[in-house]
């Protein structure tokens, strides 16, 4: 079968309230297709024991077992949803690549919403448990997800953090490269947040950069972890974003067995040069200073033919 590609969220007293599918507001009908069961609210916390959301042609599904989602300070119903609905259908469309215009104006001002409370150091906070995207004849499954973000730092940013566990995949192009988990934590300007929303979940005429400082970011597959930090440029486009940094792999040597039994041999063979060139580190690991433009990732100058 032919493979597609897919690019690589407390307890509290709930007031439970009799659900009513789209009771509340909802993204446009032309953007998103969203049901939720089992509701339990608070003025700080939405929770429903389960969840969908499609495209309006139903080729691309998200379906939750539980999604939670929690604030610092109190809101309506209407905005724990509607916030809710926007950071799933963003991680969606970051996951499948997937995009559409007439989520642009929805997303952006429910990043405005939400840039605002950061501005006044508010948090925010999804999950969710038991989750599966099918794009096509694709499909991609995970035990947990986890979103968080919290107010500007000393330097005027918003701190973040995404960590997902559990995942596994179906027809994806070297799907057995891809990570079992992945954790990342970085912060970035706030105001620069509901620009990079529409940019990634719709189509926008503006291509808005979004300045990402990376203090951790790990991912593993079986023995192989991968981690790093650094800095990047976002811009809602894979081939429009710029990043640079440090890059550490354990056990490079069995990710070059995995890219040989897969075919990928002009892969197999800019792993063995990065590793001839490799910092050797105390846990032996190999480093290596990292630079994504253009598409295209260079390791310690030698770029890497990964498409």
């Amino acid at each position: 079968m032919k493979t597609r590609h897919i690019l690589p969220l407390a307890s509290l007293t709930f007031v439970s309230v009799a659900f009513s599918p789209r009771t509340f507001a909802a993204p446009p009908a032309a953007c998103a297709i969203v049901n939720h069961g089992g509701k339990q609210v608070t003025d700080k916390n939405i929770t429903y024991t389960s969840s969908t959301i499609s495209t309006p042609d139903h080729k691309t599904s998200l379906s939750i077992g539980e999604m939670s989602y929690t604030i610092s300070a109190a809101a309506s119903a209407t905005d724990l949803q509607d916030q809710a609905d926007a950071a799933s259908l963003l991680l969606v469309s970051a996951m499948v690549g997937h995009h559409n215009a007439a989520c642009s104006a929805w997303l952006k001002k429910q990043g405005q919403a939400i840039a605002t409370g950061l501005e006044a150091g508010q948090s925010y906070n999804l999950t969710w448990s038991n989750a599966s995207i099918s794009h096509q004849k694709t499909g991609i499954s995970l035990s947990s997800a986890a979103l968080s973000l919290s107010g500007k730092t000393g330097e005027g940013n918003a701190a973040a953090s995404l960590a997902m566990q559990g995942l596994a995949y179906k027809n994806i192009a070297n799907q057995d490269l891809l990570p079992e988990s992945a954790h990342a934590a970085f912060s970035l300007p706030s105001s620069e947040l509901p620009g990079l929303m529409a940019a990634i979940g719709g189509k926008t005429k503006e291509a808005p950069a979004v300045h990402v400082t990376i203090s951790d970011l790990s991912a593993q597959n079986s023995d192989i972890t991968l981690g790093g930090h650094g800095s990047a440029v976002l811009t809602g486009n894979v081939d429009a974003t710029s990043a640079e940094g440090h890059l550490e792999i354990q056990n490079i040597e069995s990710l070059i067995q995995k890219v040989r039994a897969i075919g990928q041999l002009k892969l197999a063979a800019a792993l063995v040069m990065a590793r001839f060139v490799s910092h050797r580190e105390s846990d032996g690991g190999n480093s290596w200073n990292a630079t994504w433009s253009g598409g295209i990732l260079t390791v310690n100058g030698i770029p890497l033919p990964i498409k």
